[in-house]
This record gives C-alpha cells, sequence and structure tokens, in this order.
C-alpha cells in the first residue's frame, strides 16, 4: 500500500501546502528521520502542527507519552520531524477513513508496528476498537476482562516483549515494599529486568542514551501503577541499576550508568526503543 504523499517535507512545507486549503480536511503522517512513521492523524487547520507544540512542555496525564517520546527523541537527535499529508479533502467521514486504513496498515507498537497512535483512528477514542477487541486479546495473551486497570498495563508491557508475569502492577493491587538486594545470591540481568525499566522510562519521557535515572513510578492511559517489588529487587540484584531508595517505596527510582542503559537496551533491542522514544536513531546506529 502507498501513501498519496501530496507533499513530505519540514514543518514549513507543511504549513505553506495547508495555508492554501485551510477549509479542508486532511490526513497526515509524522515519519522519524530514517522515513518510518510514528504516527498518523486526521486534521483540519493546525490541528498536524499540535504535536511538536505539545512536545515543549512537561507531559500531562492526557498526552500521548510515547508520541511525544519520540519527537524529543529525534530533537536530541538534532534531527526534525518529516510531515507528510497523504490527502485532502471536504469530505470529513473519508479522512476518518482514510486514517484509520492508514493506521491498521502501517500498525501501532503494540500490534508490532511502528506507530504510537493509542487509538485505532477513524475517529473512535478507543485504545482498541470493538471489533478488533478479541483479536488483540488473543494475539497479546493475559490481557484480564475483569480488570481494566491490570489489562492496561498488560497490554502496554506485552508490547514491548512477551513474557509470563508482567512487571508493572496498578498502585492500588499490591502492597510497595523497598527495593533491597537479595542476600547470599547471585542473579544475572533478564529481559524481564530490563522491560521493566524500558517501560517505566518511555511512560516517564528518559532517554536511555546515556547516564539517566527511571522512576519506580508509571502512569499508562492515566492509570498509576509501580514495578513491582519482585523484579525491582532482581535489577538491584543483577547490577543492572542501582536504586535511590524513598522514605515512600513508590517514590524509589533506578540509577543507571551508560553501560547499564546500553544493557538494558541490548535485551529489548535497538528497534523497539527507537520506536518507544528512549533513544534516538542515530544514537541506535553508533
Amino acid at each position: 500500500m502507498k501513501t498519496s504523499a501530496l507533499i513530505i517535507g519540514t514543518q514549513d512545507a507543511c504549513k505553506a501546502f495547508l495555508r492554501e486549503r485551510r477549509a479542508a480536511h486532511y490526513v497526515y503522517i509524522l515519519r522519524r528521520p530514517d522515513g518510518r512513521p510514528f504516527y498518523v492523524g486526521k486534521g483540519f487547520g493546525d490541528r498536524v502542527h499540535s504535536h511538536e507544540n505539545e512536545a515543549r512542555h512537561p507531559n500531562d496525564r492526557r498526552s500521548n507519552a510515547y508520541k511525544l517520546n519520540v519527537i524529543r527523541s529525534i530533537w536530541r537527535s538534532g534531527s526534525f520531524v518529516t510531515y507528510e499529508v497523504d490527502c485532502v479533502t471536504d469530505d470529513a467521514a473519508f479522512a476518518y477513513a482514510r486514517e484509520a486504513e492508514l493506521i491498521t496498515f502501517f500498525k501501532r507498537l503494540h500490534e508490532g508496528g511502528p506507530l504510537t497512535n493509542l487509538a485505532p483512528g477513524g475517529g473512535t477514542t478507543d485504545g482498541i476498537s470493538p471489533s478488533s477487541r478479541k483479536k488483540h486479546s488473543t494475539t497479546l495473551g493475559g490481557i484480564p476482562d475483569n480488570n481494566p486497570e491490570r489489562a492496561v498495563f498488560n497490554k502496554y508491557v506485552l508490547s514491548i516483549a512477551k513474557m509470563g508475569s508482567v512487571v508493572i502492577k496498578p498502585i492500588g493491587q499490591f502492597t510497595a515494599r523497598p527495593t533491597q538486594r537479595y542476600p547470599n545470591r547471585s542473579m544475572a540481568p533478564s529481559i524481564r529486568q530490563a522491560v521493566a525499566l524500558i517501560a517505566s522510562a518511555a511512560a516517564n519521557s528518559v532517554a536511555m542514551d546515556g547516564q539517566c535515572e527511571i522512576p519506580r513510578r508509571v502512569t499508562i492511559e492515566g492509570v498509576l501503577g509501580l514495578v513491582e517489588n519482585g523484579v525491582a529487587c532482581d535489577v538491584l540484584t543483577s547490577g543492572m541499576a542501582t536504586v535511590v531508595s524513598s522514605v515512600d517505596p513508590a517514590d524509589e527510582t533506578f540509577r543507571l550508568t551508560t553501560a547499564q542503559a546500553r544493557l538494558a537496551v541490548g535485551f529489548v533491542g535497538l528497534e523497539k526503543c527507537v520506536d518507544l522514544g528512549v533513544l534516538n536513531a542515530a544514537e541506535a546506529i553508533r
């Protein structure tokens, strides 16, 4: 499937193109410097330009953190977001349908694609459209129908890597305990530990291209959660990170050296970390 590519270029070029078509609806694609798309949207007026404006300010809990992570990662690399306008139309319904078609084609992060879109497009605000809810549940596994808060974290973590026990849990569904090293026990770093760190880094807009400090506290789609007790102790025991303690265990942070950050990224993979916005493409190439 090819996009129409009425224009591909800088934000200024996109502004000039749309300035002559102010009365029209349009569908746009935001692309990484290497050309891979990371967001598809339907717009009217200046909508397409709101994303970079939003990325200049701290995340609020209503924001799409994944999308903002990617934009900030592109800026950190010294590059810029590439804008593509796929179609311009007077028919809003057609624009919504085309938006949904492109999102389905490219696929979102939890579907194995590069898009940071939370919704499937077409005007719906649901993270998963009703028609595909059963399909996603079967594909991802471990997403409970009777625990919506747990489902939010399971879906998010499983979009990074498959595992039997999800490493982030709703803050109200377990008792957070101080992270401690296991006595008289050695442990090697693992992908489960790496996913816990990277999942929190992505949700909290922490870059992992050098030394970093990652909160234990995580918020996804407005649901408050924490890296769970067991994997937090695993991270400390294995030496994948040190832990900055706090009176409230929920306020602990994981402190990583550059070498530890690279180790975590190595477990998950460069491309996935670039897609999540914790690593920029230029750093991934080095």
